[in-house]
C-alpha cells in the first residue's frame, strides 16, 4: 500500500499566481486520494493527512476537434455533451479515450492545471517520455520535474480536444491519472454529483462574449501568459539539469508559443491580448 505521506504532492506549476479558491486533498486509510472543497467533508480520521491547496487559473489546451465559429460569431445551438461519472468514495471518475486507442479511467479535477497520465498509461500509449520536455512542479517536499508532452486527441464521450498538454506522473495510484484543465478548459464544465453526470458545453454558450477561433479573451490571455512565463523562468528552474534537456524543453515552449501566435493572427485576436 502506498503511504499517505507519499501521496501528499501539491502539484503547483511554478511561476503562476494562485487564485483564492481553496480545495483540500486527502488520503483515506486505503491509500486512495480524495478531493473536497470543505473540511467538513473529510472524515475525522483522515484530517491529519489533509493537503490544503489553492486552485490555479485554468490552463487551456489547443482547439477542439469540433467545428468552431469565426471570430465574433457563435452557433445558434452550442454543443453540449453529457457523460457519466463513476463515484469512488468522494471522488468522481470519468472514462476517457486517449489518442483514439487507449481507454483510461481518470479522476476529474478542476483544480489541476494539467491532465496527468500515469507512467503505466504512458507506456500503453507508447509515449516516449525520454525525449519529452520537462516542467518543474512543486510538492510539499520541494521541486521535482515531470515529463510534459502532447497527446493528439482526448475524447470524453463525444467531447473531444486535440493536441492536449499532459504531464506523465504517478499522481493517482490505482488510476490512469486525472483529467485536468488542459482538457476541461475547452468547455464550460458542470459536475452534477447528485445525478453523477459531467456536462461539457461549448464555450460559444455566452452570446455576449466575442470569440476568436471559438475562444474568449480570457482563454487567449491565459495561454499566452503561460508559455511566456515558462520561457522566462525555465533557465532558472532547470539550472543543474542536462543541457540537452534544457534545450529540448525551451524548444518545446518556443514552438508552442509560435504556433499559438500564428493561430491568434489567423483568428484576428487583438494584438494586446498576445503580449
Amino acid at each position: 500500500m502506498v503511504s499517505g505521506a507519499r501521496l501528499m504532492w501539491l502539484i503547483v506549476l511554478l511561476g503562476l499566481t494562485p487564485a483564492s479558491a481553496e480545495m483540500y486533498k486527502w488520503v483515506d486509510r486505503h491509500g486512495k486520494v480524495h478531493l473536497s472543497d470543505t473540511v467538513e467533508g473529510i472524515p475525522d480520521g483522515s484530517r491529519g493527512r489533509v493537503e490544503e491547496r489553492t486552485s490555479i487559473p485554468p490552463l487551456p489546451s489547443r482547439p477542439l476537434s469540433t467545428r468552431t465559429p469565426p471570430a465574433g460569431v457563435r452557433s445558434a445551438t452550442p454543443l453540449s455533451y453529457t457523460v457519466p461519472l463513476y463515484r469512488d468514495g468522494n471522488t468522481m471518475l470519468v472514462e476517457a479515450v486517449i489518442d483514439g486507442k487507449v481507454l483510461t479511467r481518470l479522476l476529474v479535477d478542476t483544480g489541476a492545471e494539467f491532465t496527468v497520465l500515469s507512467t503505466a498509461a504512458a507506456r500503453r500509449l507508447r509515449l516516449d517520455v525520454s525525449q519529452a520536455a520537462v516542467i518543474p512542479l512543486r510538492s510539499a517536499s520541494g521541486v521535482f520535474f515531470a515529463a510534459m508532452l502532447k497527446v493528439p486527441l482526448i475524447a470524453v464521450g463525444e467531447a473531444t480536444a486535440t493536441d492536449v498538454d499532459v504531464i506523465v506522473y504517478d499522481a493517482t495510484p490505482g488510476l490512469d491519472g486525472l483529467l485536468g484543465m488542459s482538457f476541461l478548459d475547452n468547455f464550460q464544465v458542470t459536475i452534477s454529483a447528485s445525478t453523477e453526470r459531467l456536462v461539457l458545453t461549448s464555450l460559444a454558450q455566452d452570446a455576449t462574449v466575442a470569440l476568436y477561433d471559438g475562444r474568449p479573451k480570457d482563454w487567449w490571455l491565459r495561454k499566452f501568459r503561460f508559455y511566456r512565463t515558462q520561457l522566462d523562468s525555465l533557465q532558472q528552474h532547470l539550472a543543474g539539469r542536462s543541457l540537452a534537456e534544457l534545450e529540448r524543453t525551451l524548444r518545446y515552449f518556443r514552438t508552442e508559443l509560435g504556433a499559438l501566435d500564428r493561430q491568434a493572427v489567423q483568428a484576428g485576436v487583438p494584438r494586446d491580448w498576445r503580449h
